[in-house]
């Protein structure tokens, strides 16, 4: 991809169709405010991430100094951009049973030849 202008990466909407296939408000992961401003700042966010904006502003530059960590999040479409920067290096998470049963299976032995004691018997009795 070429470097362009600043507009010619805000006209467009972003989705990340690899880490979410079903779109970010179904994902579940953001409201719906983060939704709006990823998809009317992520093609720009990434963009600036990447080096690719010709002319970048203040704002920009500001974004820039967040991700590096210099300055905290000050507007909604960098802090939803946090948050999908989060939610997109997290670990995976499987959902699996079998693992689990096996850790836990446990053997019991039972001698049928033992007897019930008679105080048990009595207790039912009273």
């Amino acid at each position: 991809m070429m470097m362009q202008t600043r507009e010619s990466f805000i006209r467009r909407r972003f989705f990340d169709d690899l880490h979410f296939p079903y779109g970010f408000s179904r994902s579940g992961d953001f409201t719906f405010q983060e939704v709006q401003q990823l998809e009317s700042h992520g093609v720009l966010f990434r963009a600036l991430t990447a080096g690719l904006v010709t002319d970048p502003n203040e704002q920009d530059k500001h974004f820039l100094e967040v991700l590096e960590g210099k300055t905290p999040a000050d507007t909604p479409a960098e802090k939803a951009w946090l948050k999908y920067l989060q939610r997109c290096n997290r670990a995976p998470v499987w959902l699996t049973t079998r693992r689990m049963a096996e850790d836990n299976i446990v053997e019991y032995e039972s001698d049928d030849e033992e007897e019930v004691s008679d105080d048990f018997d009595e207790a039912i009795e009273a």
